[in-house]
């Protein structure tokens, strides 16, 4: 997630169960993000062994449908009944919605692939997690600290969608027992084999010198800007794990008009910075499902307006941004990017570098690989060892490791088959007994 971390810790390999405070310490930030972590892991993995990949406790009313139940579907949309469901243990709560108006949705019926389809098709739920800072969220800054005064904490957010997918007329019809299995299958076959990652400080023969250079203690971020296979998938860095974003107050043209320039040299935006511009649509279309979804376009700052709180882009944005509604945000990347906006090329088996003597190399072997859009590893560099820390194996070489996130979990909820002037509707959703 995009936060301001100095490292994120988490490893359910540790078999940690708490994280304890002692007397008279330093107390970090990733301690008590670690331990809500051991907390949401226990929780959720109970919740997914006792319930199932994906359950729903049915309403005590015979004739309600429960949470996330489809019904009405008319060709063009359909119900989704209130009510909650558990998806691999993480809880998901409905307050009654269509296919159209899902809050998470930001779908656009003039999109071919956003459509209903008209044959049948699989409806389900993708779900994930978002962090939420005070740019997406202003009510969780304490106005009390000042106008304008320092931002605190961050959230994370239960995403649900509720998506389609197409199937084949004779093709395999699944029914509830086979639909978590099926559904998974299709989705995850497109992204087989993973692409991963490893990272490194300069190996010590070359000719620069080894190990981390950099001045600072830094969390880099190394993500997939572009999905799919090498060749097609693009990738951004940036040194603050992605989280010096400035909220939008207008877009004009080419230039922005922010709320602020950032809080200093270091966590701000000068000329020469590459950015994105993004808002709650964007951020939630772009949990695709398809491996060559296509993703919006870096800029480039040509001139910076310091009275103004404004930016001069490269180029004019399009699309994004427009809607105060949606909480348009600016978000710095330290990488380049190239002609029309493109992100660095995914190139596997070199060492590539980044800045001050960290290397990333991504997978070679058993390829080729599928990179998915917003896939990501981060990479904590300290100065006292002047490395890196990632793991490595006996040998001390760095290890090919799967993306830290986004982590996307699946549940069917219904199949439907449009047939004349009616349609077959299947209920794929498995109940659990409600408690008495």
């Amino acid at each position: 997630m995009h936060g301001d971390f100095s490292r994120v810790t988490f490893d359910p390999a540790r078999r940690f169960s708490s994280v304890l405070s002692q007397q008279g310490r330093v107390q970090l930030d990733a301690e008590f993000n670690e331990q809500s972590a051991i907390l949401l892991h226990y929780v959720r993995t109970l919740a997914a062994d006792l319930l199932g990949p994906a359950s729903y406790p049915p309403d005590k009313d015979e004739d309600a449908l429960g949470g996330f139940g489809v019904d009405g579907f008319d060709g063009d949309t359909f119900s989704v009944a209130p009510g909650r469901m558990y998806v691999d243990g993480l809880l998901c709560e409905c307050d009654g919605t269509d296919y159209w108006d899902q809050p998470d949705g930001h779908l656009n019926s003039d999109l071919e692939d956003d459509r209903l389809p008209s044959g049948p098709f699989l409806v389900y739920l993708r779900v994930w997690e978002r962090l939420i800072t005070a740019a997406e969220a202003p009510w969780i800054r304490e106005v009390a600290l000042g106008p304008g005064g320092p931002d605190t904490t961050a959230r994370t957010r239960v995403v649900w969608q509720v998506c389609r997918l197409p199937l084949e007329h004779g093709s395999f019809r699944p029914d509830m027992r086979s639909a978590v299995g099926f559904l998974r299958e299709r989705i995850r076959g497109d992204f087989h084999p993973r692409g991963r990652l490893a990272a490194r400080t300069r190996h010590p023969d070359e000719d620069l010198s080894p190990g981390y250079r950099g001045p600072e203690n830094q969390l880099y971020r190394v993500e997939v800007h572009q999905g799919g296979p090498v060749g097609t998938a693009t990738f951004k860095w940036s040194r603050e794990n992605g989280s010096v974003v400035l909220p939008v107050r207008r877009i004009a043209g080419a230039t922005v008009e922010l709320e602020t320039l950032g809080r200093d040299d270091k966590l701000g935006v000068d000329m020469g910075d590459v950015v994105e511009i993004v808002d709650d649509a964007a951020v939630c279309r772009s949990a695709s499902d398809q491996p060559d979804a296509k993703c919006g376009r870096l800029y480039t700052v040509s001139k910076v307006d310091y009275a103004g709180h404004g930016v001069v882009l490269d180029a004019e944005p399009t699309g994004v941004g427009q809607r105060p509604s949606l909480h348009p945000f600016l978000r710095r990347w330290d990488s380049e990017c190239g002609e029309e906006g493109t992100a660095l090329l995914v190139r596997e088996g070199a060492w590539l570098p980044l800045e001050d003597g960290i290397e990333i190399r991504f997978a070679s072997t058993n390829g080729p690989h599928v990179y998915r859009r917003g896939d990501y590893w981060t990479i904590p560099a300290r100065v006292l060892t002047g490395d890196v820390e990632w793991s490595r194996n006996r040998e001390g070489e760095p290890l090919r490791r799967r993306p830290h996130g986004v982590h996307y979990r699946y549940a069917p909820l219904a199949y439907i088959d449009p047939r004349g002037d009616g349609f077959e509707l299947v209920d794929l959703r498995v109940p659990f007994p409600p408690r008495r």
